[in-house]
């Protein structure tokens, strides 16, 4: 769209162009919008409007950031309540509806915009064969809202200005919450004590994660040109989502992977000018990704390992950024690694010379009319 068309798309048309970008303030507003998720009055909500439904299977609806929000929901929703969930692409949902959409299945669809088309006709779709449906949302009063069963505004609204850096997480949070708020009272008591002790944590680790992403950013800035991220179950998702903004943000190549996947070849193309980022907060899996790391660092790639288990044993030569040891790590380890992993790529964007708030495609003509045919109007 060209940068002057974009800075007119900012608020009073102020692009920032020096830190603190837009994203800085996303990421120190992540705490409290995630207490705000959890507050009583939010929480009343969604036990209000699913008061009595048990569903037996759980499907997650989104798409790119949405979509990797929903990898973590579903993830978090089957390993805490025991019934199947499945994450699904809005357009594979759509056109290739999966069994076992019906009366006792609970479809939760997320979009930022709550206009992406796919994922209200997704919906719309789900509701007509008989499931509840709810949804997570910038915009209360858009279609993916107004159409749902049951409808959750993200506490902060729309994030400002184009990276879903808050909203990814705030919608994860929300979406695991419209599961567990199903689940008998002391599972999901439970589950909210732990998540507000984790936003405690978040806020005492945001300067230590800070000094790690600029420390890590300055010496990848001018080595790093493509990533490999990787991690297990929870942070699939993470891998997905911080792998996607590198590429969206930075414009160079970027792969998300899970654990046991990333070691099925990808190393074929280990070179000095490729950052690794793995992550690790499920110690069911430590002793793997343990192995794995010690892997990486015999080649010339650069590895950064973002862990609750500093004491692991990881190779000398890797950059590791510690995280608080959480109750439900296998849930809510997903929040303290993305905040870890965020700080680094807004370092990184900034110095590589770029502005972590703009995607790079919008400063490259050659690439304004992609968005036209990707998203016609009305669609996205």
């Amino acid at each position: 769209m060209g940068l002057e068309r974009l800075k007119a798309k900012f608020p009073n048309g102020v692009l920032r162009e020096k830190h603190p970008f837009y994203m800085a303030d996303a990421l120190q507003d992540i705490p409290g919008c995630l207490d705000a998720c959890l507050s009583d009055e939010a929480l009343g909500v969604i036990q209000n409007g699913l008061d009595g439904f048990s569903p037996h299977r759980i499907f997650t609806v989104g798409c790119g950031t949405s979509y990797n929000a929903c990898q973590a929901a579903a993830y978090a929703c089957q390993t805490l309540l025991g019934v199947p969930a499945v994450v699904r692409d809005a357009y594979d949902f759509e056109l290739d509806t999966p069994p076992g959409v019906d009366s006792g299945a609970l479809v939760i669809s997320i979009s930022q915009s709550g206009q992406s088309l796919t994922t209200c006709l997704s919906q719309e779709k789900a509701r007509q064969q008989g499931a509840i449906t709810v949804s997570v949302t910038g915009k209360p009063n858009s279609r993916l809202a107004t159409g749902a069963d049951l409808s959750v505004s993200d506490p902060y609204l729309l994030e400002i200005p184009l990276g879903k850096t808050r909203s990814y997480l705030s919608s994860a949070l929300q979406a695991m919450l419209e599961g567990v708020m199903t689940a008998a009272p002391a599972k999901r008591s439970e589950f909210v004590q732990n998540a507000k002790a984790m936003v405690g944590w978040m806020r005492a680790n945001m300067s230590s994660w800070e000094k790690s992403g600029q420390a890590i950013a300055a010496e990848w800035a001018s080595i790093t040109d493509h990533y490999m991220l990787a991690g297990f179950g929870v942070q699939k998702a993470n891998a997905d989502e911080i792998g996607l903004k590198l590429i969206e943000v930075l414009g160079e190549s970027a792969t998300g992977f899970g654990l046991e996947e990333f070691t099925h070849g990808v190393n074929g193309s280990f070179r000095k000018d490729m950052g690794i980022i793995l992550f690790q907060t499920d110690d069911r899996a430590l002793e793997r990704a343990v192995r794995v790391a010690n892997g990486v660092v015999l080649s010339q790639a650069s590895l950064v390992v973002i862990t609750d288990r500093l004491e692991a044993g990881w190779p000398q030569n890797a950059r590791v950024i510690g995280l608080p040891k959480l109750e439900n790590p296998q849930q809510l380890g997903l929040f303290t690694a993305a905040v870890a992993a965020q700080h680094l790529m807004y370092y990184l964007a900034i110095a590589k010379g770029l502005n972590p708030d703009v995607n790079s495609q919008n400063i490259h003509p050659e690439l304004g009319d992609i968005y036209q045919y990707f998203f016609p109007p009305g669609s996205h």
